[in-house]
């Protein structure tokens, strides 16, 4: 084994730490997330992130499961759109504190679809398929608080431009917007499997209707090409059965098919 490989490997020792460091302070921590203060939400999500992170380091050959109770409690906190989105108002000024709540379920997401994929410098997409038919229980926690986080992104990032005005907007560059541009695409890549692959149970396709909500929102921090791509990703509503499913996609499209680019949707056209 190469020293760079010997080193990115967690030693027993650092195992030990881990586990001691999840047993004694975040799993009690996580217990008491819910009498943490509503002034201070970042702090639960980033215990919870952390937590996670334990968690990995303590079986770095597998991944958290939302059958096993530790597991399951830093899952369901990362994943609590009702506490650390709906329940806080975002305006400017914490663009970045929002920003930090996304990129840390989309993280712990890459985590789940990207686990073993990594073969010879290069993503295999066989195996991120695999776990993504693997951790579909674990995604249906993640993905629903990343597309809503990015929900709430947009419109406290066209309010930050529109305070910046127009000079100083064109040289700004959103780190975080071609991250949630991807991360979207990324989204609607699994609301496409779901609608074409029976192996994807109803807790993961759950996504859908998620994504159907927020599509209006989406579209305004996709740049034309991306939402095309999201309409030749989908079925046309016509091969879909009638129902529910339909109509999500019928709402997507709508969505997806207007041609008003402007604010982020300019911004991200040029990232």
């Amino acid at each position: 084994m190469s020293a760079s490989a010997r080193a990115a490997t967690p030693s027993p020792s650092d195992r030990t730490r881990a586990a001691f460091w999840l047993r004694a302070c975040g799993l009690a921590a996580l217990l008491l997330l819910p009498l943490a203060t509503a002034a201070q939400p970042q702090d639960a999500h980033a215990e919870a992130g952390r937590a996670f992170d334990a968690l990995r380091a303590v079986q770095p050959d597998r991944m958290p499961r939302l059958a096993e109770p530790e597991s399951a409690a830093v899952l369901r906190v990362l994943g609590d759109a009702p506490r650390f989105l709906d329940a806080v108002r975002y305006g400017p000024d914490d663009l970045g504190a929002l920003s930090d709540l996304c990129d840390r379920d989309r993280t712990a997401i890459t985590a789940y679809t990207g686990f073993r994929a990594l073969q010879q410098g290069q993503f295999v997409a066989s195996v991120v398929v695999a776990n993504i038919l693997e951790f579909q229980e674990e995604l249906a926690v993640l993905q629903p608080f990343l597309a809503r986080c990015i929900g709430r992104q947009v419109p406290v990032a066209e309010g930050l431009l529109r305070q910046l005005g127009e000079r100083k907007a064109a040289q700004l560059r959103l780190g975080g917007l071609k991250r949630s541009q991807d991360a979207l695409l990324q989204l609607y890549a699994g609301v496409a499997s779901c609608l074409s692959d029976p192996r994807f149970g109803p807790a993961y396709c759950g996504l859908l209707e998620v994504m159907a909500e927020l599509a209006p929102v989406h579209a305004r921090a996709l740049p034309l090409a991306s939402r095309a791509m999201v309409i030749r990703m989908l079925p046309p509503a016509e091969q879909v059965p009638p129902g529910p499913r339909r109509q999500a996609v019928q709402r997507i499209a709508e969505a997806m098919t207007g041609d008003r680019c402007t604010s982020l949707c300019l911004l991200g056209a040029g990232t």
